[in-house]
């Protein structure tokens, strides 16, 4: 699908989910729309400039990373990853957002986040886990990036004046889809945003920016009844796996190293560990066994 059909087909739903009233329990593949209309009252609303500017970036950036990879045909799989990437995101400290997640059909190892509350995993990943705290690990970590805005900043810091305030306009013009005024985007600009954000994606946060993402979705995952050592877990596997494994090539180069980023988790553990000694925490292997067999 051409990028302007895809850009076209999100403002227009935008717009039409901003004046939609009764979308409780509708849902695409398994994925609730509520919130996403929640997105589009709020665009139209363009009631906290900072956050409205978040939210449009956000579903420009989520557009891209679906263009490379599309959402699994697996409806029962993507509800029960929404049902427990949005348990954790509640527990983060931003649980007003209207947090989306979804799996992308891709034999790819890895886990992206957008701003304003998108979160996506392959397939490729969710193959390699074996229990429910450790998608609850890995989505924790994507959801650290989001409360911490690492993608909206390093996106602002690339981007020059002209390009947000472009991106800014599109609220504006979502809202006014409806009334037929909506008169499309900067060519030039959209062009120069996909571009930054492409090249963003390829190359990878600062280092400190993951290692901090770690600490804080173990934190966030405990908060959520999960074992926290979910995540580690899960590194420490994608670690056994052969290096040269095209499947990992990706992962590896925009992530630090995986021995670094455990020896870095052992404070965080070590304090969750003392404060959480007789809480019951969870692994749950079972149900997530039971949802990845179900797709």
């Amino acid at each position: 699908m051409h990028k302007s059909l895809y850009r076209g087909l999100l403002l227009s739903l935008c717009a039409i989910l901003a004046g939609c009233q009764a979308m409780e329990g509708m849902q695409i593949q398994g994925v609730d729309l509520s919130s996403l209309a929640n997105v589009g009252r709020n665009l139209g609303e363009m009631g906290d400039k900072s956050q409205d500017e978040e939210l449009v970036i956000g579903a420009n950036t989520a557009e891209l990373l679906l263009q490379q990879a599309p959402l699994l045909n697996a409806p029962a799989l993507q509800a029960y990853v929404n049902q427990v990437g949005r348990w954790v995101a509640l527990n983060s400290e931003r649980p007003d957002l209207p947090w989306r997640f979804g799996v992308l059909d891709s034999r790819v190892v890895g886990a992206y986040a957008a701003p304003g509350g998108y979160v996506f995993i392959t397939s490729g990943m969710l193959a390699q886990m074996n229990s429910e705290a450790e998608l609850a690990g890995v989505l924790a970590h994507e959801v650290a990036h989001v409360v911490q805005k690492h993608h909206l900043e390093a996106i602002k810091q690339r981007a020059g004046a002209g390009v947000l305030a472009n991106l800014s306009r599109f609220a504006l013009q979502a809202s006014q889809a409806n009334s037929g005024n909506y008169g499309g985007s900067d060519p030039a600009a959209t062009a120069k945003f996909d571009q930054l954000v492409t090249n963003l994606y390829a190359r990878g946060l600062d280092r400190g920016d993951e290692y901090e993402a770690d600490r804080m979705g173990a934190v966030i995952a405990a908060r959520a009844g999960y074992d926290p050592y979910g995540l580690a877990t899960v590194l420490q596997g994608i670690g056994t796996m052969k290096q040269d494994d095209a499947t990992l090539l990706t992962f590896l180069k925009v992530h630090p190293n995986i021995g670094d980023r455990l020896e870095r988790l052992q404070p965080t553990y070590q304090y969750l560990d003392k404060a959480a000694a007789s809480a019951g925490l969870q692994t749950l292997e079972q149900r997530y066994q039971k949802a990845l067999s179900a797709r």
